[in-house]
């Protein structure tokens, strides 16, 4: 019966090859939004499966709530709760706590890297199930100012040397005996810090100020991650007890907020399941459930089209079903039938979706510096089946309200009379659809539209500094003043330049604590190294002073800082900063020489910061390489032989900055995916309206004929035809501009500099929409207003 069902299927599919590829695009373009969150979904769901024990693992959770109401809710925890919980063993096997306070510039091996790293102890090795590929993991971690490393830190500070017995030490001078190198984890986990060191290091980092003071204050809550490995047979009610009797003991302490602590199992980590302050897992079951709700909204749409269009073409098939039904056929085998057409599409188009998401996972148009298909995706065969299953379902869906209307068919009356067999009634939902479609698409477009048009502005917007033919050439701890003196050899080079880091979207740079007088009047301000020759190569402007001076010593001792430094600290105006002293710890002071003006050294929509520049010997990891305009091809073929010839080990790296800035703002990746979203939603409006126009053509074809007949023209019948559907166009567009304009003036807000957005872009957007949807209409009432009435009255 199902291979009858199944070669009927085909045949159908093979002889409405129209219909049936405009149901095939508008579910396979559905589904293909579908297999996306899919693949997010499994990469989501990968998280800390490799964990030793997980179903015994926690991570603990803090809560604040101050008496005026204000209430936190960390995955941070304070440093002095991991000695606590260790005191009960009953309880606890292990307890393992992540400070991470290892961040920064560090140098090894006359090289100099950023790391993001934090301290733990030996326990660390036991609760998570991470393993060493050089150096025991029993005493790596044991002894003060030891550090375990990634292999990818390990390659890039040593190469192919044996890293063990190798010293790091941290910019502010401390120094570590590297003790083991980590293998790489045999799955993802939510923890991916660069290096480990030992916990035992912080109190002689906290004497030496160093470190802030942490390990004893209770009310730390963001000080560190604090996990724990429950003993077997015990249940998680035991440390929840321990937990709360703690609580009570701060909450007698502190009168002024109320503490509370509770658990997380490792594995509910990611995704997680309610926001967390200093969450490190990165995703959240709200922003899937999010997604997964965009993706069955498009789904619904794709799926009452195929109803609307099959529906539209049943009065074809009428006769075919009431021959059925006289032949012997029951309800039930008609009603198997359509769905079996529906599922057997649904599988077609599950393929097609296959091949659009090969595309989207091969080409990453998606992805930028955030990842929204995983670059680790690999084809497995769960996510096969779980799409096969999502087709099925899908299929199911859109055919069963086709098949119980169509099987319905009273087999004499369609024989008698095809004409009185009215399906859809007076289709007000389906016209209610059409109006939601288009509404949703026209939102779409519109901000889509805003979106575009802000990051365009921002691209093309002066950021207050030099980016036209200027190379950035990362130099990973290359002496600056030889690299400098190679680099400015080579022709077409005007001036080199040293920086800490390179200006992007995101501040990349540092921050430390500065103050004048008073260091509990500290702030936090944020600074690049440069040298001398960096503020005049990039055209920064003075606002007040001068420059570093010529000669600088080996000792820090002078500070640039911006206009909106100046005021954080107090100045009354620039000029009056110049030569005051400006304090970075109890006995570094530095000389404020000059105050600039305010620039765009993140991207061009952000509030500028206080920004300060430092000038420190051997502090930078890039080269700015002014040209003066020379072919770049060219320049680059120079520099890549000079690099071959001076540095064989270690391979180029180079951007162009204004590039890089056109890349970081042109948000092409999320322009790509909302325009894509956007495309499907308005592939999917449309094909609804031209199922609605089709049957209504279908349902009138004896009146077009008639009025044809008595005289009426071409012109006359698309226009009757057509102005109830363009009605649906323009309410639509009612609906949607308001919506959208709210909707994309609520985004310019997120930003400083914004373009102006009003009625006349509203327009295009609607006017854009509009064209679309008319030519869908005109194309097939004009095809009908062209019917020879003599062939469809005989058909009659």
């Amino acid at each position: 019966m199902f291979r009858s069902y199944f070669k009927i299927a085909i045949r159908t599919l093979r002889k409405n090859r129209l219909t049936s590829f405009i149901n095939l695009l508008g579910l396979g373009l559905s589904m293909s939004v579908g297999l996306m969150i899919m693949v997010r979904l499994q990469d989501a769901l990968s998280y800390d499966r490799f964990h030793p024990a997980p179903d015994r693992t926690y991570r603990i959770i803090s809560h604040y709530q101050k008496s005026n109401g204000e209430q936190w809710k960390l995955a941070t925890t304070p440093l002095p709760l991991r000695d606590e919980l260790n005191k009960n063993r009953n309880i606890i096997e292990a307890c393992a706590s992540i400070y991470p306070a290892l961040n920064g510039k560090v140098n090894s091996n006359g090289k100099e890297l950023y790391i993001n790293g934090a301290f733990t102890e030996p326990s660390f090795f036991n609760v998570f199930g991470f393993s060493l590929a050089s150096g025991n993991t029993a005493t790596s971690l044991q002894q003060p100012n030891t550090i375990v490393i990634s292999k990818t830190v390990a390659e890039k500070f040593f190469g192919t040397q044996n890293p063990l017995g190798k010293i790091i030490t941290l910019e502010k001078g401390s120094s570590f005996l590297v003790t083991g190198v980590l293998h790489t984890p045999p799955g993802k986990s939510h923890l991916d810090f660069d290096a480990y060191a030992s916990y035992a290091s912080i109190d002689g980092l906290e004497k030496t100020n160093v470190l802030p003071g942490k390990t004893g204050d209770w009310f730390a809550f963001n000080s560190a991650y604090t996990y724990v490995l429950l003993n077997k047979k015990v249940r998680g009610v035991g440390l929840e007890n321990q937990l709360n009797a703690i609580a009570r003991e701060l909450n007698n302490i502190n009168k002024n907020g109320i503490t509370s602590f509770t658990t997380q199992r490792i594995d509910k980590i990611t995704p997680g399941r309610e926001e967390l302050a200093y969450d490190r897992s990165g995703s959240s079951w709200g922003k899937f459930y999010a997604e997964m709700g965009i993706a069955l909204l498009i789904l619904l749409a794709a799926c009452f089209n195929y109803t609307n269009l099959t529906i539209a073409r049943a009065l074809t098939r009428a006769k075919e079903v009431g021959v059925r039904k006289i032949v012997g056929a029951k309800r039930y085998q008609v009603f198997f039938q359509y769905v079996v057409e529906s599922v057997v599409l649904s599988l077609l188009a599950l393929g097609f979706a296959w091949l659009i998401l090969g595309f989207i996972i091969r080409f990453a148009p998606f992805n930028d510096d955030y990842e929204f298909i995983p670059s680790s995706f690999r084809y497995n065969s769960a996510m096969f089946l779980w799409s096969v299953g999502y087709a099925l379902l899908t299929g199911i869906f859109a055919g069963v309200s086709p098949a119980w209307i169509l099987s319905a068919f009273k087999p004499l009356r369609v024989l008698k009379n095809l004409s009185t067999a009215k399906i859809l009634g007076k289709v007000s939902l389906q016209k209610s659809l059409i109006v939601f479609q288009y509404t949703l698409s026209l939102t779409m477009i519109i901000f889509l539209f805003a979106f575009y048009k802000q990051f365009s502005f921002l691209a093309k917007t002066d950021p207050g500094f030099k980016r036209e033919n200027v190379l950035m050439l990362p130099i990973d701890g290359i002496d600056e003043s030889i690299a400098e003196q190679r680099v400015s050899g080579i022709a077409g080079v005007n001036s080199v330049a040293a920086t800490s880091a390179n200006f992007t979207k995101h501040f990349n740079g540092m921050n430390a604590p500065v103050w004048i007088n008073n260091s509990k009047e500290a702030m936090n301000l944020r600074y690049y190294y440069s040298d001398k020759n960096f503020i005049p190569a990039m055209k920064l402007s003075f606002v007040a002073g001068t420059n570093f001076p010529s000669e600088t010593g080996d000792e820090e001792r002078y500070i640039v800082l911006n206009e909106k430094a100046v005021q954080a600290l107090g100045f009354k105006n620039p000029s009056a900063a110049i030569g005051q002293q400006l304090r970075l710890n109890d006995s570094n002071r530095v000389e404020i020489t000059g105050v600039l003006k305010d620039f765009q050294y993140e991207g061009a929509g952000q509030t500028v910061q206080p920004l300060a520049f430092r000038n420190k010997p051997h502090a930078y990891s890039y080269l700015y390489i002014n040209t003066n305009g020379r072919d770049r091809n060219s320049l680059v073929t120079d520099l890549k032989r000079m690099w071959s010839e001076w540095q064989s080990t270690q391979p180029l790296r180079f951007y162009w900055l204004d590039e890089e800035l056109d890349k970081s703002n042109s948000q092409t990746a999320t322009i790509s995916l909302l325009g894509f979203l956007a495309f499907i939603a308005l592939a999917i409006a449309s094909l609804g309206l031209l199922g609605l126009v089709v049957y209504t053509v279908e349902v009138k074809r004896k009146e077009i004929s008639i009025r044809k007949i008595v005289g009426a023209d071409k012109k006359q019948l698309i226009q009757i035809l057509s102005k109830g559907f363009i009605v649906l166009l323009l309410v639509a567009g009612l609906i949607a501009m308001p919506i959208g304009y709210i909707i994309g003036k609520l985004f310019l807000q997120n930003f400083a500099l914004r373009v102006s957005f009003g009625l006349v872009h509203l327009l295009g957007c609607f006017m854009l929409m509009f064209s679309i949807g008319l030519f869908t209409v005109i194309s097939q009432t004009y095809k009908a207003a062209m019917m020879n009435p003599v062939k469809s009255l005989r058909t009659e």
